[in-house]
């Protein structure tokens, strides 16, 4: 039976009736976003509240929580185990980030890439191991993801032209020349940081027509999942409270650098999970100094 059919058979109370309806489904959602759940309209879902996430975690007392603030400790703690948990969505992801890397590869093969919080380097690093032409600069303030990193890429060739950087993203800049990097990479990180990075000093170390590409996790995704679990060294369960990361905050942050939205598109493997952001450093570079043109705003 079509929708047609219904409200001829309801006659003139069909106004009511859908009115009716309106009113309790906005009563289901205002409810739940006070609650604190996350809400997808298509297809129609409303998830967990957070604080039930949490608070089931809490209960576990083998579960030790970690805050963003806390973050270098929770990712040395579970180094060596990082790799343990590639779901589909994940490993979709990395594969989006790649073809972005192998088609800017493809029109400049001795590209400089700065991977700003790379990790292991597993499942983005690892696909250009051969590659005896490109400058990687990785950078990762956790001394046991730099481990598995060279362990991932020790003996091949992208690791003889690859430099590595203990360090903050946020101290990075005064170790890196400004303008030497073709491509910056934020490949999941800006969720597992208390606040985003000053992307005016990252857009500093970009070349003339260079790359920002920010990979992270929806943010609904993030809401309805705050807690990202694993096991430690020890075997102990851990948890980083993650941080939801708003797609349009990162376009506005960096079109403040002056850098233009070049490509924006949503990854999928199961559902929603993650998101691709693509940025270009339009600046002109005369007599020295470095000038940004204006850039519009992308059309809605």
């Amino acid at each position: 039976m079509d929708l047609k059919h219904v409200f001829d058979a309801l006659g003139s109370s069909s106004g009511y009736v859908v009115a009716g309806v309106a009113a309790i489904v906005l009563v289901v959602l205002v409810g739940a976003y006070r609650q604190g759940r996350s809400i997808e309209f298509w297809p129609p879902r409303v998830g967990p509240r957070e604080e039930a996430i949490v608070q089931a975690v809490n209960d576990d007392e083998d579960v030790e929580l970690f805050e963003t603030t806390q973050a270098r400790d929770f990712y040395q703690a579970i180094a060596p185990n990082y790799d343990q948990r590639n779901s589909a969505n994940l490993l979709e992801t990395h594969r989006a980030v790649i073809r972005l890397l192998v088609g800017l590869r493809d029109d400049k093969p001795s590209l400089r890439v700065l991977d700003l919080g790379g990790g292991s380097g597993k499942n983005v690093a690892t696909h250009f191991f051969l590659d005896t032409s490109m400058r990687w600069t990785y950078v990762d303030f956790c001394p046991g993801m730099a481990e598995q990193f060279q362990r991932h890429l020790a003996g091949q060739p992208l690791y003889e032209r690859t430099k590595i950087l203990v360090e903050d993203i946020n101290r990075v800049r005064d170790r890196i020349a400004p303008r030497s990097q073709d491509v910056i990479l934020l490949n999941l990180v800006l969720s597992s940081m208390p606040e985003m990075p000053d992307f005016g000093r990252l857009a500093g170390l970009l070349a003339p027509g260079g790359t920002l590409i920010v990979c992270d996790i929806d943010p609904g995704y993030t809401e309805a999942h705050p807690l990202y679990q694993a096991t430690s060294t020890t075997g102990a369960k851990v948890g980083l409270r993650t941080r939801a990361v708003p797609p349009l905050a990162v376009g506005a942050r960096a079109d403040e650098a002056g850098l233009q939205l070049s490509a924006m598109r949503q990854v999928y493997a199961d559902r929603l999970y993650s998101f691709v952001a693509v940025f270009v450093n339009a600046a002109r570079v005369r007599g020295g100094n470095t000038e940004h043109p204006a850039v519009e705003a992308p059309a809605a």
